[in-house]
């Protein structure tokens, strides 16, 4: 019986090394992806921010064509109602 006992005991006490050993690297798995996700987090923040910046370009030189092109049929039309 006391074989049994110690027997038991040994195996309680791998169980729980393996169990802290899983925690451990559990614990460490997930420092790295955090610092993983944090990481690619910056890069996506950073590479929003030129697009934003790319499509706030385009989008003033959208409009100042077309307030441009206003202007220019605007004169046009006054110099054709000026012929007649």
């Amino acid at each position: 019986m006391e074989k049994r006992v110690t027997t038991l005991e040994v195996r309680m006490d791998q169980t729980a090394q393996s169990i802290d050993r899983l925690d451990r690297s559990i614990t460490d798995l997930r420092v790295d992806m955090d610092k993983k996700f944090i990481h690619a987090e910056e890069k996506i923040d950073r590479k929003f921010a030129r697009i934003e910046d790319i499509i706030d370009r385009k989008f003033s030189w959208s409009i100042g064509i077309q307030i441009t092109t206003l202007l220019a049929m605007m004169a046009f039309m006054g110099k054709m109602a000026q012929f007649y």
